[in-house]
């Protein structure tokens, strides 16, 4: 790390806080600090999500899968467009149509506050493990390129996130954002451009050495013996199945995701918004799993006893491949564009946390904060409760990054995208069960089943990851079908037994 790379870092975090501090003018009530006035242009709000979904895990996780295995994790982005397209015209509608502050104010209308607070204490939960644990892949940057231990390395990163997310709001995440996923996709294309340089191979002969290899593969249709459907995490069946569920859930349940959405205009900009950003993040996507496969070629054309082959088995034998495109941006690349780099990474790491803190702080103040505990506040009060909650989540959100930390030194064989994605299907089945019984019926519902229905989704899940060896895109379906199918029984339950009711009194 030169001087040059340090002010490359420290230019990229100064203009982070410095449009945070900006930003910070004219906020007046909720809407402006958790929807900013509803006035964001529909590209802003596309870029912001793009920059959320190309998180640490994407930037460092995508390169692991294209360096250890091939192109099949772009199996997931048939399932994930095309749910977009199912939740910009049913979804992103409705919510615009009640104007809502967060999503679970849709299930407020629908099943009335019971169902709304329990939602949203799903949410909240998983949120905080799934961005804690992208904390976490966020601050092994940090560590790898400073010499700073990693406990201290998310300490610090948590600090920068809070301190222009609590000044600006949703408009300094989103605004950040832009400059973020300029930063990471440029990031990205200096490393792919540095390695094509540092190959001693024409683009022909890479092409041809990547095929021999079988590097191009994108869909994986198994061994043949069937059972691989189930246990095969990147096999087309579960990847394109559970992408779809697992898009419409953090797509469609997940206001981490959906926060900034509702900040535009009309709900035909949000919708533009929703369904482009399907297109855009597989090129992003493909640009980084591109990223990875250059680095295969470039170790397997290294010199015997060269350094950087040496790190390249050490790191294999530890189980931590998706550290090697880290050690590669601190050796391998020229000094100040290391930097570059690096603050890329740190880019795609903020605009993960940013948006979930005040994805987080919103659905705490509008969804359980306002309805149980301080009704009839005054607008400069809930300004002040969410930015205080900002900074509680912000803690919490450093302390499941640490709890991950212990996970990871005791299972370091463990990929990056597995615990980032693995986590967060715990809990939005449940979510996305709820939303459907909202959207494709049209009674009342019963809160109880409503909330058993999540307990037990959740539950089960839990007990699939600790008993079988099933692959995590099938945790989110069946948790999905199960809420569902426990929330619709009690919604049956209640119409026949308010239409016997109903007979009893007419025979009267």
């Amino acid at each position: 790390m030169t001087l040059y790379d340090w002010l490359a870092i420290l230019l990229y975090l100064g203009s982070t806080i410095a449009i945070g501090l900006w930003l910070s003018r004219k906020q007046d009530d909720l809407e402006d600090y958790f929807l900013g006035g509803r006035s964001i242009p529909w590209w802003a709000a596309l870029l912001s999500m793009v920059a959320t979904e190309t998180s640490a895990a994407t930037f460092l996780g995508a390169p692991e899968q294209g360096y250890i295995r091939n192109m099949t994790y772009l199996q997931f982005s048939v399932g994930t467009i095309a749910a977009r397209f199912v939740l910009a015209s049913v979804f992103i509608a409705a919510f615009y149509r009640l104007r809502v502050l967060t999503i679970y104010g849709f299930l407020a209308e629908r099943f009335g506050p019971p169902t709304q607070t329990t939602t949203a204490a799903v949410f909240l939960l998983g949120r905080l493990f799934a961005s804690g644990a992208r904390l976490f892949i966020g601050a092994i940057a940090i560590e790898v390129a400073t010499g700073l231990s990693l406990s201290l390395s998310i300490v610090l990163l948590g600090m920068v996130a809070v301190v222009y997310t609590w000044f600006g709001g949703i408009k300094a995440v989103i605004w950040t954002d832009v400059l973020q996923a300029i930063v990471l996709v440029g990031g990205g294309v200096i490393a792919l451009v540095s390695l094509f340089g540092d190959v001693p191979l024409t683009f022909s002969e890479t092409v041809d050495f990547l095929a021999a290899n079988d590097k191009f593969r994108i869909f994986d249709l198994g061994d043949g013996s069937g059972w691989d459907i189930l246990t095969n995490p990147y096999h087309v069946v579960p990847a394109v199945i559970g992408g779809f569920f697992l898009t419409m859930a953090t797509h469609g349940t997940d206001h981490d995701m959906v926060q900034r959405l509702l900040t535009c205009r009309e709900s035909r900009e949000g919708q533009r918004s929703l369904w482009m950003s399907g297109f855009v993040g597989l090129l992003v996507t493909t640009l980084f799993l591109g990223v990875g496969q250059m680095l295969f070629v470039y170790v397997a054309h290294l010199p015997a006893g060269e350094p950087m082959g040496i790190a390249a088995e050490m790191l294999a034998d530890s189980g931590k491949n998706g550290h090697f495109f880290l050690h590669y941006i601190v050796s391998g690349l020229p000094a100040g564009v290391t930097g570059l780099v690096l603050a890329a990474v740190f880019a795609a790491a903020m605009s993960s946390l940013d948006s979930a803190m005040a994805a987080m702080s919103a659905t705490f103040v509008s969804d359980i904060y306002r309805p149980h505990f301080h009704r009839n506040g005054t607008q400069r009060h809930y300004l002040l409760a969410g930015r205080l909650s900002m900074v509680v989540i912000g803690v919490l959100l450093v302390g499941v990054a640490l709890l991950v930390v212990y996970y990871y030194e005791a299972n370091p064989q463990t990929d990056l995208l597995s615990i980032a994605l693995g986590v967060m299907t715990f809990f939005y089945g449940a979510l996305l069960g709820i939303f459907l019984l909202g959207f494709l019926t049209r009674d009342r519902g019963n809160t109880m089943t409503n909330a058993a229905g999540a307990i037990i989704s959740i539950l089960l899940v839990l007990l699939i990851k600790q008993t079988t060896s099933i692959g995590w895109p099938w945790f989110i379906v069946m948790g999905t079908l199960v809420c569902f199918a426990v929330a619709y029984a009690g919604r049956t339950a209640a119409v026949v037994a308010d239409r016997y009711a109903d007979r009893e009194s007419e025979t009267r």
